[in-house]
């Protein structure tokens, strides 16, 4: 039985596998980078299967005006079981007062079907588009 459990520290050690494990290099090649990130963050949630990391949510922000989806992984092994939803659903609910929660995905068919199955929508529906500033000399 998977429980979904929010988490005030969460070690770098304790989820670094999950980023190798869905192939995320920019955290993997940089895990003090990640390792701030994870103690700078807003919110962690956990999915765990008995004391098995099997996925999880990560998110940055204010918490009021606005969340930002960082991270949300699951275990390749444990994916299509209803995991990623049940994460994002303690998610919106925890944080259903907060002006805005938003996200940047691969622009898959996977991907943007999920979210929008979850009740997100695209920048374009409210005459908006997303933009991103890279510090190229990383």
């Amino acid at each position: 039985m998977i429980i979904i459990r929010k988490q005030e520290i969460v070690k770098l050690e304790d989820v670094f596998y999950l980023y190798q494990a869905v192939g995320w290099t920019n955290y993997t090649n940089q895990p003090q980078m990640l390792e701030q990130a994870l103690s700078h963050s807003l919110a962690i949630y956990l999915a765990l299967d008995g004391d098995a990391v099997v996925g999880l949510i990560r998110l940055v922000g204010d918490g009021f005006s606005s969340v930002f989806v960082q991270d949300l992984i699951v275990l390749p092994s444990y994916q299509r079981q209803g995991i990623g939803s049940s994460l994002m659903k303690e998610t919106l609910e925890d944080f259903k007062e907060a002006y805005q929660v938003q996200l940047a995905t691969e622009q898959t068919e996977k991907n943007v079907g999920f979210y929008r199955s979850m009740g997100f929508e695209t920048l374009s529906t409210y005459d908006c588009t997303g933009m991103i500033w890279v510090n190229r000399e990383k």
